[in-house]
């Protein structure tokens, strides 16, 4: 009964003119987040000849901030303009991607990616947990924010192939200056939004709205592990095709999942996605031709796009009245500190066991499955069944 929240019988509009700029907004985020993250830790041990796991752990801090803000979201998104808000953030976010060419130390690069993980923090909650929901009909807001969420992970995949391609062929500071670019490209959509009024209200400065759910904590530390893994992937590979694999990859999970299988079970479905997980790292651990890592970028772009799309499906599902955009929130969170957990951990880990990576990576895999088996599932049914109640 729960296996599937999206409303086909709801005439209601989903991709309106707001929706439609709102997601590509979103794809432009995250084009000009992603793009600097293969770049950075390579500029760093390159330019100060500084170690990975230095190099990683500056670029990682970002996710550490991205909890900064948090308590104050309610505060900030209820008390001032929505808009407005999303337009200073990102301009702030955009203009500090422009800072990185003049910094001197690693220890200025993790502060600049520290204020950019605040920053983003304060975008996304803008975005997909507050400004999708305001323009969609109310039945149609899971579906909204289900494709809001997948435009971001196109430009995610879009992203980590333009920084891998166009590094080696031009300066560091020309890549920053195409990170910015995107990050004004989804600055100037912003203001084209018809946004309905809203009065202003009083809430508390701090609180857990629209930061942190603890009922959607469980399934989203299952998640967690997911995007560890390709956390680990992203510090490891430094292909460019390889990530157009994924996006591929990413693409065939989002047709699979609606007409193959749009009619199957959760439980089902989540299996399909994590055997296709482990298939692609089966396969980079035991071949090291380039058409098999290609094939396995395939595989783990379907595997990561199923099995992260149902898990944003049940953090989105089990929240309470007016809980959607914290829910929402939580999630984006915890994606993040599990990609850039992954990538802090791969880059100390290589130095000196580089061989190991994919059998670490398998096994988190298994744990997730097994976690999800034994204790998520029932867990998230018995919740539903009592939010029915």
């Amino acid at each position: 009964m729960f296996d599937d929240f999206f409303f086909p019988y709801e005439r209601a509009k989903l991709w309106t003119r707001d929706m439609v700029i709102l997601s590509l907004s979103n794809f432009f985020l995250y084009i000009s987040l992603y793009i600097m993250l293969p770049v950075l830790p390579l500029w760093m041990v390159q330019h100060w000849y500084c170690s990975y796991a230095e190099a990683g752990g500056a670029v990682a801090v970002f996710g550490l901030t991205m909890f900064l803000p948090g308590p104050c979201n309610s505060y900030i998104i209820d008390t001032f303009k929505r808009k407005s808000v999303c337009v200073i953030t990102l301009a702030l976010l955009a203009g500090v991607s422009l800072l990185y060419p003049y910094v001197a130390t690693v220890g200025l690069v993790a502060l600049l990616r520290m204020v950019q993980g605040a920053l983003f923090s304060v975008v996304t909650m803008t975005t997909g947990s507050t400004l999708v929901i305001d323009v969609t009909a109310s039945r149609r807001r899971t579906d909204a924010n289900v494709a809001f969420t997948w435009f971001g992970r196109f430009g995610m995949a879009l992203g980590l192939a333009l920084g891998v391609y166009i590094y080696p062929y031009w300066s560091f500071t020309c890549v920053v200056y195409v990170c910015a670019a995107f990050g004004i490209g989804a600055l100037l959509l912003i203001p084209l939004l018809h946004i309905p009024f809203r009065a202003p209200l009083c809430p508390p400065l701090f609180s857990l709205d629209r930061f942190l759910l603890p009922r959607t904590l469980l399934p989203g530390i299952n998640m967690l592990l997911v995007s560890f893994i390709f956390g680990v992937i992203i510090a490891h590979i430094y292909n460019e095709i390889f990530y157009i694999c994924i996006l591929i990859g990413f693409a065939v999970s989002l047709l699979i999942s609606k007409y193959a299988l749009s009619h199957t079970s959760c439980r089902a479905e989540m299996e399909f996605g994590q055997a296709a997980l482990v298939a692609g790292i089966l396969l980079m651990a035991f071949s090291n031709s380039l058409m098999s890592s290609y094939i396995a970028a395939l595989l783990l772009g379907i595997g990561i796009g199923i099995t992260a799309s149902r898990f944003f499906v049940i953090m989105i599902s089990l929240p309470l009245h007016c809980e959607r955009g914290t829910g929402n929130n939580t999630y984006q969170l915890l994606w993040e500190v599990g990609l850039l957990g992954g990538l802090f951990f791969e880059n100390i880990w290589t130095g000196n066991y580089p061989d190991t990576i994919y059998w670490i990576c398998l096994g988190i895999c298994v744990v997730s499955l097994v976690l999800y088996e034994t204790v998520t599932h029932n867990w998230y049914y018995k919740r539903m069944e009592e939010k029915q109640l």
